[in-house]
């Protein structure tokens, strides 16, 4: 039955509140920008990858609707992402969209570039470092799965953050649904270090804790994922090491589920992966 009913108007921000988003995310832009250059082999400053994502951070602070409910970063995020490769691709002569292959290859360089930013040490040509290991085949073997599973959450957010096909919607709420399953304190570090795009030094560095426990729990996350997501089903649900409970005691105040739980409850997902 058809209604008078209008559409809501966005809740866009004051262009006091944009500017100020602007001076508190540009050094979060430029990290963006630096990690795309990485990538590509060139100087993010130089090759105007930070002029591009600037741009791009200011044209979302003009445009991010606060009343969404969606993180300013990861709202902003893709679009700064895009930016600073469209500028990388122009300045190596690239030009979008001439192939599937060159698609490929490019969406490969962004997966490799937030890997680097994920294991630090794989740009020094090291596996992820297996604590206490001996380095032996086994201990190869499983470091090599740390970073496909890092590469697969990545791939999973690139996709569904497009223009994705059915079958990757189905894959995007297969995972999201595992991670829904965590403690909200293990939800929140693959959000920050996943989608917002931020280091795992930096994460133990806001929560005022040791890096060794953020390390080490981002690990047991991803044998989880992977255990879990060969199974089609979430396995045993990993526990909190004693160093975060301090971070759980917050989650808790501030009422948190998790951000993974919280999209999972969003009757849009629903629809969108039941077309």
């Amino acid at each position: 039955m058809a209604t008078n009913e209008k559409p809501k108007k966005a809740s866009v921000l004051s262009e006091d509140d944009a500017n100020a988003l602007v001076v508190e995310h540009q050094g979060w832009a430029e990290s963006i920008a630096r990690a795309v250059a990485r990538a590509w082999n060139m100087d993010w400053r130089l090759d105007g990858l930070d002029g591009a994502a600037m741009e791009a951070l200011i044209f979302c602070s003009r445009r991010f609707d606060p009343a969404r409910g969606i993180p300013f970063r990861g709202y902003a995020r893709k679009r700064i992402h895009e930016a600073a490769t469209d500028a990388a691709r122009k300045t190596k002569g690239w030009s979008r969209g001439v192939s599937n292959r060159a698609s490929a290859e490019a969406r490969a360089r962004e997966v490799s570039a937030e890997l680097y930013g994920v294991f630090p040490e794989i740009r020094d040509g090291f596996l992820p470092a297996q604590e206490g290991g001996s380095g032996d085949e086994q201990e190869c073997r499983a470091a090599i799965r740390e970073l496909l599973m890092g590469a697969s959450i990545i791939a999973s957010r690139q996709a569904v953050s497009t223009d994705p096909l059915p079958d990757e919607l189905l894959d995007y709420r297969r995972m999201v649904s595992v991670m829904a399953s965590l403690e909200p304190v293990h939800q929140w570090l693959l959000y920050r270090v996943y989608w917002d795009g931020i280091s795992l030094r930096t994460v133990a560095s806001e929560w005022e804790t040791d890096g060794l426990n953020v390390m080490r729990e981002h690990k047991v996350l991803l044998v989880f994922l992977q255990k879990s997501m060969a199974l089609g089903k979430p396995t045993t649900i990993p526990k909190v090491r004693p160093g975060l409970k301090p971070i759980i005691q917050r989650f808790k105040q501030e009422g948190s589920k998790g951000p993974f739980s919280d999209v999972l409850a969003k009757p849009e997902l629903e629809h969108n992966t039941s077309t």
